[in-house]
């Protein structure tokens, strides 16, 4: 098998990109969020979308990031061991798991590459210095993005990565409220805390529970139509008149409707007529600075690292991670007050240092506005944020 030629690669936001994928070789794609890094390892290397190929394999295999469960990601990669002159493409395989299950899952994708042609696109460190060449796409997301800036070796690339500073002020609270479940989810005597005013992080290895702790929270503290129901079982709650009420933001499509775009579900369209809708919304916050209804909208979606998304982007584009913080941003155009809890799974997931900062901060000023933030999250430098760790 030779070294894959890809030339004029220009799907989707790539900007006609030229580069050899080597055999026996880890090849790491990175960039923000939104850079191009999936329309390569994707669009081009396994729909053999807008690009030309040269030698291209005859076996080719890919692992989706919607294999969301670490084990299921560990058994789909071990298959692949026996495989010879294989491309292989994998979508996040790192994506929710702790620092020791992302190394482990590093050395097994780095034995990959002894005999096959890999390409990962991914964010978290663990695997940098595993990789043999790092492709580096940016320089920012959407049409900013496409661009392959770098290519140099995993190591190479670990030095020139900036720190993250955390510059934020540490919240501190000593108010907590409590749940106590006779039964929950097959758990006898199901027992939860959280410290309010404050970012918590529910931690620990695939299977140890962290949905199910963000689940009974949730449940104890909701108060919508229906909600006795949800929480049977339910023994007793501790201290709920500090809640008013909880909202859980999961990674799940926000619309089944295929006609639904960016600007429809934010609910701006009708600010904008259908010939103004094919821009950025960094694009639209400058066109129309003046229009301050517009701008307060507009501000939720660029604190939180998504201004590069079209207006008329179909909404069912969006990724996992590009859904949740959609839907946090719809919920800031709200007025909804004080004393909420927030709670997030793998928030941050697809996201690098920078768009993971955004939403860090987006969390803490939440906090800073009398709110708890719940989540359920692995990743070292989102933890980095946290007030607190809850280790499963």
């Amino acid at each position: 098998m030779e070294n894959i030629i890809i030339t004029n690669a220009h799907a989707n936001n790539l900007k006609n990109i030229n580069v050899e994928i080597e055999l026996n070789k880890l090849t790491i794609c990175v960039g923000p969020s939104g850079s191009g890094k999936s329309s390569f390892a994707f669009d081009t290397l396994i729909k053999r979308e807008e690009c030309e190929i040269k030698n291209y394999p005859k076996f080719v295999n890919s692992i989706s990031q919607r294999l969301s469960n670490t084990s299921e990601k560990l058994d789909s990669i071990q298959k692949l061991l026996n495989n010879k002159d294989s491309l292989i493409v994998i979508d996040e395989p790192l994506a929710g798991t702790t620092h020791k299950e992302a190394l482990e899952f590093s050395k097994i994708i780095k034995d990959l590459a002894v005999n096959n042609a890999v390409v990962v696109v991914e964010h978290r460190k663990e695997i940098f210095e595993y990789a043999d060449v790092i492709l580096e796409f940016g320089p920012k997301s959407g049409p900013e993005g496409g661009v392959l800036l770098n290519m140099m070796s995993g190591k190479d690339y670990l030095e020139k990565l900036p720190k993250i500073e955390v510059k934020r002020e540490r919240n501190i609270s000593n108010k907590k409220v409590s749940a106590r479940y006779s039964e929950f989810n097959g758990i006898k005597d199901y027992a939860v805390e959280l410290t309010l005013n404050s970012v918590t992080s529910v931690s620990g290895p695939s299977k140890s529970g962290k949905s199910t702790y963000l689940d009974s929270v949730f449940k104890a503290l909701d108060k919508s139509v229906g909600a006795s129901e949800r929480r049977k079982n339910l023994v007793e709650v501790k201290n709920k008149q500090y809640i008013r009420r909880p909202h859980i933001i999961d990674a799940s499509p926000v619309t089944k409707n295929s006609k639904s775009t960016v600007a429809t579900y934010y609910g701006i369209s009708k600010f904008f007529k259908d010939k103004d809708m094919d821009i950025t919304v960094n694009e639209a916050m400058e066109i129309y600075k003046d229009n301050s209804l517009i701008i307060r909208r507009l501000i939720h979606l660029k604190d939180i690292g998504l201004d590069y998304l079209k207006l008329n982007q179909s909404s069912y584009s969006l990724s996992g991670g590009e859904c949740q913080r959609i839907k946090l941003a719809k919920l800031l155009c709200k007025k909804l007050g004080d004393r909420s809890i927030y709670i997030f799974d793998n928030p941050v997931r697809g996201l690098g240092a920078e768009n993971i900062s955004q939403v860090m901060l987006m969390f803490d000023k939440l906090v800073k506005n009398n709110n708890t933030v719940l989540i359920a999250e692995n990743d070292p430098t989102a933890l980095e944020f946290v007030d607190k760790i809850i280790e499963l």
